[in-house]
């Protein structure tokens, strides 16, 4: 038999046994590349500016995204609403901040500067719920440290499906304080070494990072609608716990069928088969061209109820008679001579930081450690969170 149908073969029965898995299951489509619509969207009851992601797909190895331009993007609700979205910065935003209400339907609908148009099928949003955050010390995979968990519960069992993001923030604080900085100037010629004062805080910064991928689970199989989901798990060497941390977690109701939908994706993306028509098969959402009957959209509608829970906490509340780790990398100062210095045409001075002249009465170098050991704005930011708490 031939090598690719037996490929395509293998693949569509893999993707069988994942379809039959999901509560609804979804066509798999066998195709070849071909250009198509991708939309991202979830709107929520949160008042603010709704965002809408709206792009081409593209090459399995481009990683780099193909915004959609030009398009007219609205969403309509069953009481006649309708909100109206503006490009910017390669996104749609709502004109104006609003929020999804409950028992009412929502559409999306698209209009592309060539003239297709797109609809969604009409979604309502899902039960409102609340959230807790538990951080406990624990052991995964034989590795110490924290786990952080998230609790809910909903005494009208109708919430079921949940899916999860989150966005973590640490305090960095540098081994190294530089005060003075070292500026190379250039007179008639000849370079020479100017001393200069550092007038902002560039030893401590705050790093923050988001989830990527995937993170569901439901209940349907449990008697009542209780939550305990691991969301992040920290190993008690990472240096994220040694100043401060902090996760703010977000939890979405979500539909059975946007579950389904996102749930068939991750099973294609963990077996490497990327979302999207440029593979041999992809998962139909609740979009589809009207213009169109046979054009295909990659995407999904998504309208959800969502609740936002954040702590705080550090090494020291779990371990408080051990040492956290003391920095990320290694940071053992060292002497430059002026010779090794101009040999490597001064770009020395730009990968590290003065921090005290050489031995001699005129010093025949500086004491440096590179950037990231004393210069924490070299990597991250020093401006302090509106929602730091110390």
């Amino acid at each position: 038999m031939n090598l690719s149908i037996i490929k395509k073969t293998t693949l569509i029965l893999f993707a069988s046994v994942i379809l039959a898995g999901c509560t609804e299951q979804y066509v798999y489509q066998n195709q070849d590349f071909e250009d198509a619509m991708t939309v991202e969207a979830t709107l929520t009851n949160e008042l603010k500016y709704q965002e809408i992601n709206i792009s081409r797909t593209r090459l399995l190895n481009d990683t780099i995204k193909i915004p959609e331009a030009g398009a007219n993007v609205t969403v309509f609700d069953s009481d006649s609403n309708v909100f109206h979205f503006d490009e910017k910065d390669g996104k749609y935003v709502s004109e104006n901040e609003f929020k999804v209400e409950p028992n009412k339907n929502y559409q999306l609908k698209i209009t592309t500067k060539s003239g297709k148009s797109y609809v969604s099928s009409p979604e309502v949003l899902t039960t409102p719920n609340t959230i807790d955050l538990e951080a406990t010390a624990a052991e995964k995979d034989g590795v110490r440290g924290v786990q952080v968990n998230v609790k809910s519960f909903d005494p009208t069992n109708t919430s079921k499906y949940y899916r999860y993001e989150y966005e973590e923030t640490y305090k960095i604080i540098t081994p190294h304080r530089i005060e003075t900085r070292i500026k190379l100037v250039q007179q008639n010629g000849h370079y020479s070494y100017v001393k200069v004062p550092v007038q902002e805080n560039i030893q401590v910064c705050y790093t923050t990072k988001h989830s990527t991928g995937i993170k569901q689970t439901n209940t349907t199989d449990l008697s009542e609608d209780r939550v305990k989901y691991p969301i992040r798990f920290i190993a008690d060497t990472d240096y994220m716990l040694t100043n401060r941390y902090s996760i703010i977690v977000s939890q979405y109701t979500q539909s059975q069928g946007a579950y389904d939908y996102y749930y068939t994706s991750k099973k294609m993306i963990d077996s490497g088969e990327i979302l999207s028509p440029n593979q041999p098969g992809y998962v139909v959402g609740n979009i589809k061209s009207t213009t169109d009957s046979h054009e295909k959209v990659v995407g999904y509608f998504e309208v959800a109820s969502v609740t936002k829970k954040r702590i705080f906490f550090s090494f020291k509340d779990f371990f408080p008679s051990e040492k956290p780790t003391e920095y990320f990398t290694t940071c053992n100062a060292r002497l430059f001579y002026f010779y090794e210095i101009e040999k490597d045409n001064y770009d020395l001075i730009k990968t590290h930081d003065y921090i005290g002249d050489g031995p001699g009465f005129g010093p025949s170098g500086f004491y440096m450690v590179e950037k990231e050991c004393g210069d924490c704005t070299s990597f991250s930011s020093n401006v302090i969170p509106s929602f730091w708490e110390n």
